[in-house]
């Protein structure tokens, strides 16, 4: 069976694409899906976030067909991205398979072990995010509950309406996930209802709040779902929530022997 490919994407930057993207995938891979972490951002945040070396990845695998998987341990791997990113993205422009160079590379057999593959995106509707909108069959839209959350999203929604023309129409919004919450604010409250009120049944339940927790996972090189001395701590109940969320949307059960393929 193919993988489920699911694309993180926001042109706003500081939304918690690259957070989602790896608390989401670790705890799959806790409850035992091979998950695969594609790091398509030259900022190389994700990568930066799962491993001390980043290794040669996407942009030889993009570039060469030179595919190398770093190993995460439970049957989880990351294909890295670094600055290199920029310079590729620039050389794709005029190219026959400029949007769907990424798409082709995934359909390749050395994927088909994967149960999920994430895909971690600049903010931009660049070469390189619409490789990802092209490849994925599934979207979520992080977001933050600030002002001005909403600006720039009808670019995007108009970035997926052409790219599910033209490129992918199966692609799928399977979500926005609000991140960094606080509950505290009435603002903050009144912004969630205008997201909410904007995508409807679109919005996860579960939310992500602000949380330091969260910095220190990444700062261990490890999921807050991994961490003994965090079992009760907030972090960790919402991602379990927002994965078992994930996987209802797709309508997949959160079971400890998951089963390889969809």
């Amino acid at each position: 069976m193919s993988p489920c490919i699911v694309i993180f994407s926001n042109q706003k930057g500081g939304v918690g694409k690259t957070t989602l993207t790896r608390e989401l995938g670790l705890y799959l891979a806790s409850l035992r899906f091979k998950v695969l972490f594609v790091d398509c951002d030259p900022q190389g945040n994700l990568s930066k976030s799962l491993t001390e070396e980043a290794e040669s990845g996407l942009y030889e695998a993009l570039q060469e067909g030179e595919v190398r998987l770093k190993s995460l341990g439970d049957g989880s791997a990351l294909l890295c991205g670094d600055f290199r990113l920029t310079l590729l993205e620039k050389s794709l422009i005029g190219e026959i398979d400029a949007y769907t160079r990424l798409r082709d590379l995934l359909t390749g057999e050395r994927f088909t072990d994967f149960d999920f593959i994430f895909l971690d995106t600049p903010p931009s509707l660049g070469v390189l995010t619409v490789n990802a909108l092209s490849a994925a069959g599934h979207l979520i839209i992080p977001m933050n509950p600030s002002l001005y959350s909403m600006q720039g999203t009808n670019d995007l929604l108009r970035t997926i309406a052409k790219v599910k023309a033209s490129l992918n129409p199966p692609l799928n919004l399977l979500g926005v996930i609000i991140n960094a919450y606080d509950s505290v604010p009435v603002i903050t409250r009144q912004i969630r209802s205008e997201i909410e009120a904007s995508f409807a049944e679109k919005v996860f339940a579960a939310v992500l709040s602000k949380s330091i927790k969260l910095e220190e996972a990444i700062a261990l090189k490890k999921g807050v779902i991994h961490h003994g001395h965090l079992e009760r701590s907030r972090a960790r109940e919402e991602v379990q929530r927002l994965g078992d969320e994930l996987l209802r949307r797709l309508g997949l059960a959160a079971v400890q022997e998951a089963p390889h393929g969809h």
